[in-house]
């Protein structure tokens, strides 16, 4: 049992970052179909915490991708086909009983844009406090 809990939201209610916006634009310019990921981070790369994490999509046994504090780029996109795909959404810490897992499934059309967006359980910092659950949302956009 993990002490951590996990929210799913189905709606992305915050702020998307610039190059968030690009990946989008840029994708439905050229007509693709994918995953894009968008993780916030906030803790500095030197300072160590258990609440320390890597978060990564998963596709079956396939890892679509992962980021964590020491990748430059919190945000990626993946090119993913049209149709159904069953996604394992993880949040893996050094404490293995607080990592964290959901699986969701998900149909896509034709470029259409399926938009992850995750705020993992971290220290908290001056300028924002950490929120109790790992929180996920998951949009379609068309």
């Amino acid at each position: 049992m993990a002490d951590i809990a996990v929210l799913v939201n189905s709606v992305f209610d915050g702020r998307l970052k610039w190059r968030s916006r690009y990946l989008i634009h840029r994708a439905r310019r050229r007509g693709r179909t994918g995953l894009l990921i968008q993780v916030d981070l906030r803790d500095p790369i030197r300072s160590m915490s258990p609440k320390w994490c890597l978060v990564s999509v998963r596709k079956g046994d396939r890892m679509l991708c992962s980021v964590d504090r020491t990748n430059f780029r919190k945000v990626r996109f993946v090119p993913l086909p049209p149709g159904p795909h069953l996604l394992r959404l993880e949040t893996l810490r050094t404490r293995r009983r607080r990592s964290t897992h959901v699986e969701r499934t998900v149909v896509l059309g034709q470029g259409d844009i399926l938009l992850v967006t995750c705020d993992p359980v971290q220290p908290n910092v001056f300028y924002r406090r950490s929120p109790e659950a790992d929180t996920w949302s998951l949009q379609i956009l068309q």
